[in-house]
């Protein structure tokens, strides 16, 4: 009897034991292969709390097409058993603005089955459940909305381990798990994404070069921290540092909508005009020219109305005089090289884009107004026929009008005399009031782009009757070029490199006689970037790096800058531009004291 008994306890604590270890959790990479993506990152590394990699993102927030369904999906490594199933795999997802407690909801299926829905932006542990399917996620890496990554070219985000378990019935040994992800529509901010790492090791114990990434992670956070300390320094010590003179003020934001840059016309009334780009991002085909209307010298803004909005053409800058006879001559820089679904040309390198048959997918146009820009005269697109060049873009500065009536303007060409190499910049001439355009000379050009290329021109015609263009350059020191012209553009001095990081560059001439540089400065020039101005006085032969001052110091990524500057009597100066802050963009502009000390 007792031996019966003994056998019976050891087959029930045999058959227990086969049993807990059938049900025992297996772990498995969560990740090994994208299936199916938008390529939205460009599948760019990002930073993530274990160091810099690449990702694969949900679909781009920009492309209109590409949010009807908006997924991503990816291949777990292998299940070696059919057994309960823990997938780890790294993620991130977008920082949420600091008005909303919860984010964007996110559907997960597991081989096409619904499993679970979970939520991004966290800034905390948790866990999510449902059915048989559990979604831990332990959070790593957290950004703010202060933090200043821009939002479409650095989606780094919220990052940390996510471990999604699933029951027996939901894998197949021998078989990997199809895992996809789906955003759900969330009508406040269309601006979430989701992001699965290239981690194909997260399994494995810390090694060497896991810890060397995550301790370069760490240093990229520390430096933004130390960044911030230093811009919040400089606001307590404004006084101190001799920087309280400066008046800072919003003129225009619109919730989550991209803004840039700020381009002025001061009309002969008194009136200003300002004109800026209105988009959903930075690079998106919705983008239309507004205007704004001050009619105290900036003090205050009226509301906006829209000058250029072409469906489905990104018009990406508007640039603009008031002639003597009081025309109003508008150059609209516009870029039509977008796929159906929104997504840009670059974006899609296996594709190609289908000829426009309207009109050239990449150039500028002409409006005009006669009534103080009120109302404005249909596109006249400007013919490149004849021209050195293959492509337009501009103006990034206004046109100027000669003494003999007619109008000059700078803009960028594409493959200067048949070097697709050679971007540079040219003069274009029109003698009826921008109907057409010739061209006149190149003003600055790069064979084979050894140089960086020389590009967004800035023009200016002094007293003199001298024509200065400062112009951008993407060159190892990012510095600020220069060229000019003694007769009226037909020929130029070789561009020469100044002292001046940054770009693009304003010029104007100060009733002094000197001429002043406004620039902004980015990431890859100074950190904290923020507005410049420098000045010279030999009517732009020379730039005194010494004659720098600093607008704005303030500023915590690339996407800012490209600032003009108007002078009042008494050597009061208006300067505006825009920038980002807390996910969002604005317009704004700088009071500010000219030094007549400093001649």
């Amino acid at each position: 009897m007792k031996t019966t008994m003994r056998l019976f306890f050891l087959n029930l604590f045999i058959a227990s034991s086969l049993f807990a270890a059938a049900q025992e959790l297996q772990k498995v990479e969560g990740y090994d292969t994208v299936l199916f993506h938008y390529n939205g990152n460009r599948s760019l590394s990002t930073i993530d709390y274990l160091g810099n990699t690449r990702g694969y993102m949900t679909a781009a927030w920009w492309a209109k097409g590409q949010m009807q369904k908006n997924i991503l999906s990816w291949r777990t490594a292998v299940v070696p058993e059919k057994k309960p199933t823990t997938f780890s795999f790294v993620g991130a997802s977008a920082p949420l603005p600091a008005e909303f407690s919860v984010g964007p909801k996110v559907k997960l299926t597991v081989n096409g089955n619904y499993a679970l829905t979970f939520n991004i932006g966290m800034m905390r542990n948790f866990t999510w459940k449902e059915g048989g399917y559990e979604l831990s996620y332990t959070s790593q890496r957290v950004e703010y909305p202060y933090f200043g990554t821009m939002r479409e070219f650095h989606p780094d985000g919220n990052s940390g381990l996510y471990q999604l378990t699933v029951p027996a019935d939901a894998v197949e040994a021998g078989k990997s798990v199809v895992i996809e992800v789906e955003m759900v529509p969330f009508d406040r901010w269309n601006n979430g994404w989701f992001m699965v790492k290239t981690y194909k090791d997260v399994l494995k114990q810390e090694n060497i070069q896991r810890l060397q990434g995550e301790i370069n992670s760490l240093r990229n956070d520390a430096a933004v921290l130390s960044e911030q300390t230093q811009i919040l320094a400089t606001k307590v010590y404004n006084k101190m540092l001799g920087t309280d003179d400066l008046q800072h003020q919003v003129v225009y934001t619109n919730g989550y909508r991209h803004l840039h840059p700020a381009d002025l016309i001061k009309l002969k009334n008194g009136e200003l005009l300002l004109m800026a780009r209105e988009g959903t991002e930075h690079i998106a085909d919705d983008g239309d020219v507004i205007m704004l209307r001050s009619k105290d010298g900036g003090k205050t803004w009226g509301d906006k109305t829209t000058i250029a909005g072409i469906k489905n053409v990104d018009e990406r800058e508007g640039c603009g005089i008031q002639l003597k006879d009081g025309t109003i001559v508008v150059a609209i820089f516009y870029n039509g090289l977008y796929f159906p679904d929104g997504a840009y040309f670059l974006w899609k390198p296996d594709r190609q884009l289908a000829k426009d048959t309207v009109r050239p997918r990449l150039g500028t146009y002409i409006i005009t107004s006669k009534d103080n820009g009120k109302t404005w005269s249909a596109p006249n697109y400007i013919d490149i026929k004849g021209m050195p060049v293959n492509g337009l873009e501009g103006p990034t500065d206004a046109p100027i009008e000669m003494p003999d009536g007619s109008i000059v303007m700078g803009v960028i060409g594409y493959s200067l005399h048949g070097d697709p190499k050679n971007t540079g910049s040219i003069l274009l001439r029109s003698t009826d009031k921008g109907k057409t355009w010739n061209y006149v000379s190149t003003i600055a050009s790069d064979p084979g782009g050894k140089l960086g290329n020389f590009v967004e021109p800035g023009i200016v015609r002094t007293k003199t009757g001298r024509l200065v263009v400062g112009l951008r350059n993407h060159g190892p020191e990012q510095a600020i070029w220069m060229t000019y012209s003694d007769d009226d553009g037909k020929t130029w001095a070789p561009p020469f490199q100044t002292d001046m990081i940054g770009h693009p560059v304003d010029l104007i001439q100060l009733k002094d006689g000197r001429l002043m540089a406004s620039y902004g400065i980015r990431e890859a020039h100074a950190k904290p970037g923020g507005i410049r101005v420098c000045f010279s006085n030999d009517n732009g032969k020379t730039w005194d790096i010494k004659t720098e001052k600093q607008l704005r110091n303030d500023f915590i990524n690339m996407d800012i800058g490209y600032p003009e500057s108007l002078e009042y009597p008494g050597g009061k100066m208006l300067t505006v531009y825009y920038y980002n802050l807390f996910g969002k963009y604005f317009l704004s502009e700088t009071f500010w004291q000219l030094d007549r000390n400093k001649k």
